[in-house]
């Protein structure tokens, strides 16, 4: 008898921390797919700069200095753009597969490897929301994502009862895995804001004269919003963080909790995106919230999708004759039931994620020393498990910076090679950064990290005198050019004029 309250309290655990409903899995493999079509399509757009040989990092570049010792991408069996071109066809079709389920876990592994030769081919400009992406589709797939909503869902489903849906739970430690990643994103970026500028309230202001990533709205903004505007929205924004992770993990309250906690990051990421171009991070982390939806809200959705059934839509109807096709040649699963091996691969994840948390940020440091081994180190850097949330912390940036080029070509034009492509709003911005350089998310990345790799020097160099090949005009040939970062420090609140502006040289061409 005394054994009982224990038992109730870890059922209860297991209940909140470790089992979700087969349809929020589902909706969650769905949002999941569309993000990664979208990383995809995005990377797709510049395919040719940034993985292949005629890019930025060509691949004898990376391979002889790797930006990290152990990276996995299929990527580096390409060379020129058509074999790129016919991996990132590999990818498409394993996100599509993912997305209407179709031999789901094969799509997912698929899908996690795609994910991994994407990002692993460029570590050199990746960010937090690449790391977010790619940390999603290693937990989910681990759980039986195609067991609701899903071509695989439809074969399964007794022939004579077409409405039959598997309800069943899932309870697994993959579970507890997604639900602790995203609240340990936002407890580490609380936590770890320390610095002068939120402490002061002035955090927002500093952020919105990065003229990289400023938003046209976030210029806006500046100018026109208040100074205790922005301070309110530097507390708010704090404030978000600190409260989703709080209710994340708090074990009672469910599913108000959930809901709240759904809300916020909603709120939180909604106003990043109108302020700054995050890349991928906003879409990646608001992935993981349909893996939060509880059986009542579930409930509530399905009670107001019974309103809509007596109406017929023939997109709908179409969609559904498309999905009974390919069912057939989808395998027919077996009953729900717990394997091992996902669970074993799962908690070693969580092992090596755990540890690379503790080893990485400062927050956790403070309490505790762990050391990373080798072995560790390796698996974390083949699977991309960076654990170190230091967003704008522990404090936001003060100083502004830029990379410019000033190529001077055959018929004497001064031009911006660089410039051209990664801010085409500023084709050649000289020593001055403009408001907002609108420039392309991988050049935000890309930029501020040249300058210190000398060893990627050469690349940069050969990319910059391959100017006419991607312009067409033999009057684009380049006959010398000068790189150069240029820093300044951003106004404090209450002015508008950058100080102390710097230019260093950092490559000429050619060598005097």
């Amino acid at each position: 008898m005394s054994d009982r309250p224990a038992l109730r309290l870890a059922r209860h655990l297991v209940q909140v921390y470790g089992t979700i409903d087969p349809r929020s899995l589902a909706a969650g493999r769905i949002s999941l797919a569309l993000v990664l079509l979208v990383d995809l399509a995005r990377r797709g757009a510049s395919l040719t700069t940034w993985y292949t040989n005629e890019g930025l990092l060509p691949n004898h570049t990376l391979l002889l200095r790797p930006t990290f010792q152990w990276v996995f991408s299929f990527f580096y069996m390409a060379s020129w753009q058509g074999e790129a071109a016919l991996g990132f066809l590999v990818c498409a079709v394993s996100y599509l597969a993912l997305l209407v389920g179709f031999w789901t876990p094969l799509a997912h592994v698929a899908s996690w490897l795609s994910v991994l030769s994407l990002h692993g081919r460029v570590l050199f400009i990746a960010n937090g929301g690449d790391v977010v992406l790619g940390e999603l589709c290693l937990w989910t797939m681990f759980l039986p994502t195609g067991r609701r909503y899903s071509i695989d869902a439809l074969r399964a489903r007794p022939a004579s009862d077409a409405k039959a849906a598997d309800a069943t739970p899932v309870v697994s430690l993959a579970v507890t895995a997604v639900l602790l990643q995203l609240a340990f994103i936002y407890l580490f970026n609380a936590l770890q804001k320390t610095g002068p500028t939120w402490r002061d309230g002035t955090a927002v202001h500093y952020v919105l004269y990065q003229s990289r990533i400023v938003t046209a709205f976030g210029v806006w903004a500046r100018d026109h919003l208040s100074l205790a505007v922005l301070h309110a929205a530097t507390r708010l924004a704090h404030v978000l963080e600190w409260a989703i992770a709080v209710l994340l993990l708090v074990p009672f309250g469910l599913p108000l909790t959930r809901r709240v906690a759904i809300a916020g990051m909603w709120a939180l990421h909604i106003g990043f995106a109108f302020f700054l171009n995050l890349g991928m991070f906003v879409p990646a982390m608001l992935a993981f919230t349909p893996n939060l939806l509880s059986p009542e809200d579930w409930r509530a959705l399905e009670a107001w999708r019974a309103k809509l059934a007596r109406r017929k839509f023939a997109a709908v109807d179409s969609l559904r004759a498309a999905f009974s096709w390919l069912s057939r040649y989808s395998p027919a699963p077996g009953p729900a039931k717990r394997r091992k091996a996902p669970e074993v691969l799962a908690a070693l994840c969580m092992l090596v994620a755990g540890n690379e948390l503790l080893a990485e940020n400062p927050a956790a440091r403070r309490f505790v020393r762990v050391g990373v081994p080798r072995p560790a180190q390796a698996a974390v850097s083949y699977l991309q498990l960076f654990e170190a949330w230091t967003m704008f912390a522990p404090d936001a940036p003060t100083t502004n910076m830029n990379v410019f080029v000033d190529a001077i070509t055959a018929d004497g034009r001064h031009v911006d090679p660089v410039s051209e492509e990664a801010s085409p709003r500023y084709p050649f911005p000289g020593p001055n950064i403009p408001d907002r350089l609108d420039q392309n998310a991988f050049f935000c990345d890309y930029l501020p990290r040249i300058r210190q790799r000398a060893d990627y020097h050469p690349a940069f160099a050969d990319w910059i005198l391959r100017y006419p090949e991607r312009t067409g005009r033999s009057s684009d040939r380049i006959v010398s050019f000068e790189a150069f970062a240029v820093e300044q420090d951003r106004p404090p609140p209450g002015e508008t004029n950058a100080r102390d502006v710097r230019t260093i040289s950092f490559i000429k061409w050619p060598r005097r």
